[in-house]
């Protein structure tokens, strides 16, 4: 269940991207210094969930990490209480069967025992987004896998490094829900079969750290539109380059974000070099 929590939290971003023409380097790590800090901090791309043969922590990044105070992610994946207040808001407070069209419900019905060897019964209690994410997580054609951030955070705890987040989990419940309304998420779920194919081309650009290609490649029409490009990106990694400055001065970091979110003119990279800070890649 916890698993599904953090998927449910980490899953959707890693498909929303809005198109600019400022091009990045070939790396998923950057450095980030300015002369009012100290030591500086570093800042990681993920994607959030990957097959176990396909998941590695390059050596850069494992240096990055020791060199470092803090372990910053999107959200504090340690926080047990938050995790269970989630929960929680996996539950939709109604039933699927009362919220969809019957045609909606048989061709979910098909799908999940399909894809899942589940009904629509087994579920009927959860969120459409909490189902959806269900799916997305089996698209992954492997029975093992890994996250990123789960990974981190227990490498962390092992090293006794601090953990922290740049927004709370159900703050970014929130962002998902503005960003996913009902009659778009539907549109999400008809999708299934064409995020198996978009997944396999983003972990390939990805396992070759060419951010640019992964960025540009996940810029499909199917699944983001305006609305949700601004809620998943654009809003959240303003907050971000907001809180992030007086994190740094506080001690070095490790910021680990989805990749989706260092690109772009709105991108965290972007955004940072605005405030003066020099950001520069490290191969």
């Amino acid at each position: 269940m916890q698993q599904l929590i953090i998927l449910l939290c980490f899953i959707v971003s890693s498909f929303i991207a809005n198109a600019q023409d400022t091009k990045l380097e070939n790396s998923v790590l950057w450095k980030i210094e300015h002369e009012n800090l100290e030591k500086p901090s570093y800042l990681l791309g993920t994607v959030h969930i990957l097959c176990k043969d396909d998941f590695t922590i390059p050596e850069k990044v494992t240096k990055a990490f020791n060199e470092t105070e803090r372990l910053v992610l999107e959200v504090d994946m340690s926080d047990t209480k938050a995790l269970m207040a989630v929960q929680q808001k996996m539950m939709s407070g109604g039933k699927l069967t009362e919220e969809l069209s019957k045609a909606q419900q048989t061709y979910l019905d098909n799908l999940l025992k399909k894809e899942l060897n589940m009904s629509l019964k087994m579920v009927n209690n959860y969120t459409l987004m909490t189902v959806y994410t269900l799916l997305i997580q089996q698209s992954y054609s492997c029975p093992i896998k890994k996250m990123y951030e789960v990974e981190l955070t227990s490498i962390a705890k092992a090293n006794n490094k601090k953990v922290a987040g740049l927004e709370t989990l159900d703050g970014q419940l929130d962002f998902f829900a503005k960003a996913y309304p009902k009659d778009f998420l539907w549109k999400q779920i008809e999708l299934f079969e064409a995020y198996k194919t978009a997944l396999e081309e983003m972990v390939m650009f990805y396992k070759k750290e060419e951010l640019q290609k992964l960025y540009d490649g996940m810029n499909d029409e199917r699944f983001f539109n305006k609305n949700a490009a601004y809620w998943m990106l654009t809003v959240r990694n303003t907050n971000w380059s907001k809180l992030m400055p007086e994190m740094m001065k506080q001690q070095s970091n490790l910021f680990a974000v989805g990749a989706a979110h260092l690109p772009g003119e709105n991108g965290v990279i972007s955004l940072l070099r605005k405030q003066g800070y020099t950001i520069t890649p490290v191969f």
